[in-house]
């Protein structure tokens, strides 16, 4: 299981007490994160003790996922997953009672809902649609946007959602602080069940989640570890409340308890051209050497900033071709954008000029990932294929099914193995004549409370989760950007089972992935970073925002890098978007063009 491992990352791996790791990109992370918690779930001494790894992305809880199923060792005391998930499974939902705003009963708001929301109350506040208010809030209870009127905004948006038993991301975790807060109960209990906390990309954890985690931590009393890991340089959540945080300021979180730092050095992923490219946007003068075996290889690097971005999808087509036909596997590749608007249409365009390759994307397919909700589970259980390989992941995802429904007094059952085998024959039994994917899980749901004997709808918090997650199919079924999606269960099933495409993302959701080949586009300021960055901010903030995304986008890649800033974007003042500045100012000899300066 150890084979291979430098000084570095086998000290991490050995230490038992608490730990703070930084680690640079491609220096065995996620390799040596995934051995650390198969390690701890051996050492765990009871049956009903647990570890918890946080991850920011539901990206990279499935890789854990994957890795441990590998390595062929029993998951089922581990759980994967983001804070979010974490406080509404293990907080919210069976203590949220406790709270008069949460007492009957409520279900998570939907993306395009919270964004038409947010739509209305920006117009009732006088607030520009390129400027957004922060609905975060401190351990006080406070919003904190500099602008009263933001605040207010704020307010009123979520007095709005709870009056409508609706909640977002930030409710949870205000919500999770204050139950913490005043039952410390909740936090003992806790304490007992995890006895250890993996926190993936420390660098992006927000505040409240430092003070979550630290609680629980904290009571404890030393019988619950703690295992930081990330890096300082690819800290690009700071908008959205994402602290670094030292070891000392850890440890004050967790009750005085000391914080072992260390750290995991060199890079295994890149060819050192590529580490010379994005040494340029770090904020330290660190020096990255390249360890891999193709270290010395020039691979391709270029930076487009003149095409239009009408012939964007043509020149990304021709990119993954040429790529293919050079041997590399399209999970391999990745295309980027700082947005999800346009990953949506560039995915299903390039799907079109791309027929027979494969694809994973999101925007590829109707079915709302929101991964807290009880019927996406469901769902995703139905969907995924039952070839022997995903026996193990199917089993995890059966046993917390089962606890979701043992925890909110739905049923009787007892999560044992075997129920879990009963589960996934009934799952397995399942045969709906129908077409419409919609119509098709509607079905399935119904037949498998049929088979267990349970009246869902005698749960007011199921009812709201099937309300919004078919709510939000329906919103899809009629969103323009879907509308050429087809709508049938067969495609549903062949996208949700898609993993081993080009993989098509945000630069924010592939944080700690790495591609042999990586397609960036719309490297525009004004989108890296967004105007929120830059107006009314200091020089020094977009810059320091700016490098850091850059750093990210550019060190997921292995031998090939293609950038585009493409011409032909205009702002609300039908203006250009300009290249980014930082790109656009670097001294670099990219692939066919002559080393260059921009004035």
């Amino acid at each position: 299981m150890y084979i291979n491992l430098n000084p570095f990352q086998q000290a991490v791996i050995d230490e038992e007490e608490n730990t703070l790791v930084i680690a640079c990109p491609g220096s065995g992370k996620t390799r040596v994160l995934t051995l650390k918690i198969a390690k701890e779930l051996e050492n765990l001494k009871k049956r009903t003790n647990r570890i918890a790894a946080l991850t920011f992305t539901n990206r990279a809880a499935d890789e854990i996922d994957k890795r441990i199923h590998e390595m062929g060792i029993d998951s089922s005391k581990l759980w994967t997953g983001t804070i979010h998930s974490f406080c509404l499974q293990w907080i919210i939902k069976p203590y949220g009672g406790y709270l008069p705003e949460l007492q009957k009963g409520f279900s998570i708001l939907d993306e395009f809902k919270a964004q038409d929301l947010k739509s209305r109350f920006k117009d009732d506040f006088a607030i520009s649609r390129y400027e957004d208010f922060i609905t975060r809030r401190d351990r006080q209870g406070n919003y904190i946007n500099a602008e009263r009127n933001f605040n207010e905004a704020a307010e009123t948006y979520h007095k709005y959602i709870l009056e409508n038993k609706l909640i977002d991301f930030d409710l949870i975790l205000y919500f999770s602080y204050l139950l913490l807060g005043k039952y410390p109960k909740i936090a003992n209990n806790l304490s007992r069940i995890f006895k250890y906390f993996f926190i993936d990309e420390f660098q992006d954890t927000q505040d409240l989640q430092y003070a979550i985690v630290g609680k629980i931590v904290w009571a404890a009393e030393g019988q619950c570890k703690i295992f930081f890991v990330g890096d300082p340089d690819q800290a690009i959540f700071k908008s959205l409340g994402g602290v670094v945080k030292s070891s000392t300021e850890i440890s004050q979180e967790i009750g005085g308890y000391s914080i072992k730092k260390l750290g995991l050095n060199g890079n295994y992923r890149s060819t050192q051209r590529i580490i010379n490219l994005y040494s340029n946007f770090q904020s330290t003068d660190l020096s990255i050497e390249s360890l891999t075996n193709y270290c010395d290889e020039d691979g391709v690097i270029s930076f487009d900033r003149t095409i239009h971005k009408e012939k964007l999808v043509e020149k990304i087509t021709e990119i993954i071709q040429e790529q293919i036909s050079d041997g590399v596997p399209p999970n391999e590749i990745c295309v980027l954008a700082p947005q999800w608007n346009f990953l949506t249409s560039m995915a299903r365009k390039l799907k079109s000029h791309l027929p027979d390759v494969a694809f994973d994307a999101p925007g590829l397919t109707i079915l709302p990932r929101d991964r807290d909700n009880f019927w996406f589970k469901l769902a995703r259980i139905i969907l995924i294929t039952k070839e022997p390989n995903k026996y193990l992941i199917r089993m995890k995802w059966a046993k917390e099914i089962l606890e979701e429904l043992v925890m909110l007094n739905s049923t009787i059952i007892h999560v044992e193995i075997e129920s879990c085998r009963k589960f996934l024959k009934i799952i397995n039994s399942i045969n709906i004549p129908k077409e419409d994917a919609a119509e098709y899980l509607e079905e399935a749901f119904k037949y498998i409370f049929e088979k267990i004997g349970f009246d869902y709808s005698s749960s007011d918090l199921l009812i709201e989760q099937w309300k919004s997650f078919f709510n939000g199919l329906s919103r899809r079924y009629e969103h323009l950007d879907f509308s050429d999606i087809p709508k049938d269960i067969n495609y549903m099933k062949k996208m949700f089972n898609t993993k081993k495409g080009v993989v098509i993302n945000t630069c924010q959701g592939v944080k700690g992935e790495e591609f042999h080949t990586v397609i960036a586009f719309s490297l525009l300021r004004g989108y890296v970073p967004h105007w929120s960055q830059i107006i009314n901010r200091p020089t020094s903030n977009e810059i320091e925002e700016s490098n850091k995304l850059l750093y990210v986008i550019c060190s997921r890649a292995k031998k090939n890098l293609f950038l585009f800033s493409e011409s032909g974007r205009l702002t609300q003042s039908k203006q250009q978007y300009q290249v980014n500045n930082q790109l656009n100012r670097i001294v670099f000899e990219f692939n066919s063009l002559a080393p260059y300066r921009s004035e």
